[in-house]
């Protein structure tokens, strides 16, 4: 008798088994393949600039070259000034009895240009011209200090602002018949002394840190070269 329950079925005889194991040479090509396929690198923070460091450099070589344009035009219009004719000179090549004589030909009074003794000796000589024209000669004194010899039409206040701030009157004196005034420099003009002499139609302002007497001495030469 057939029991249904018990009935099993056969495999059919043709059907091939399932073989689910990977091929070694399957696995092998897709290793391979992944290896092979090209990867997306990142990219280096050098590759790749910051528009913001652009922008930054960008302002910086305009900045430079705006600096470079204002010095140019500043070179040009001070160094060589339509109303200003300078005659800085060095000591081997000075000679200011012909810048005087140059600068004679424009100065509305008469160009001081003192016969300096042994010691002394000029740095530069120079005339501005213009609404304040100024004889301007420096020299150096027997003891090394600076001493500048200003002339204009007189010894103007902005002359003593310039040359001895916060200037304060001494005492007078006379000078190869000529009065004079010893002045020296308030809190800002500390250790530098002056004499001012005032003539008909020229004034000369003698001033530096050198001592009264060498002071007098080039106010001396430059008032007997105005006689």
């Amino acid at each position: 008798m057939h029991d249904p329950d018990h009935e099993t079925s056969a495999p059919p005889e043709h059907a091939a088994p399932i073989d689910r194991t990977a091929r070694p040479e399957q696995s092998a090509a897709s290793t391979q393949a992944a290896l092979s396929a090209p990867r997306s690198q990142p990219k280096s923070a050098y590759e790749l600039p910051s528009k913001k460091n652009t922008v930054l450099r960008n302002m910086v070589w305009a900045l430079a070259l705006t600096m470079a344009v204002v010095v140019v035009i500043g070179i040009a219009f001070f160094g060589v000034g339509s109303d200003l004719e300078r005659e800085p000179l060095e000591n081997s090549a000075l000679d200011v009895s012909a810048s005087a004589e140059r600068a004679q030909r424009s100065a509305p009074f008469p160009v001081a240009v003192p016969a300096v003794g042994e010691g002394w000796s000029e740095r530069s000589a120079r005339f501005a011209d213009g609404q304040d024209p100024r004889w301007v000669v420096q020299y150096s004194s027997p003891q090394g200090q600076l001493v500048t010899l200003t002339e204009g039409s007189e010894v103007s206040a902005p002359m003593l602002a310039s040359a001895l701030p916060g200037v304060v009157v001494e005492e007078e004196l006379t000078i190869e018949g000529t009065e004079c005034s010893l002045l020296s420099g308030g809190d800002q003009g500390a250790g530098l002394l002056g004499i001012s002499c005032q003539g008909a139609d020229w004034g000369v302002l003698v001033h530096g840190n050198a001592e009264q007497a060498e002071l007098e001495e080039l106010a001396g030469a430059a008032l007997t070269s105005l006689r």
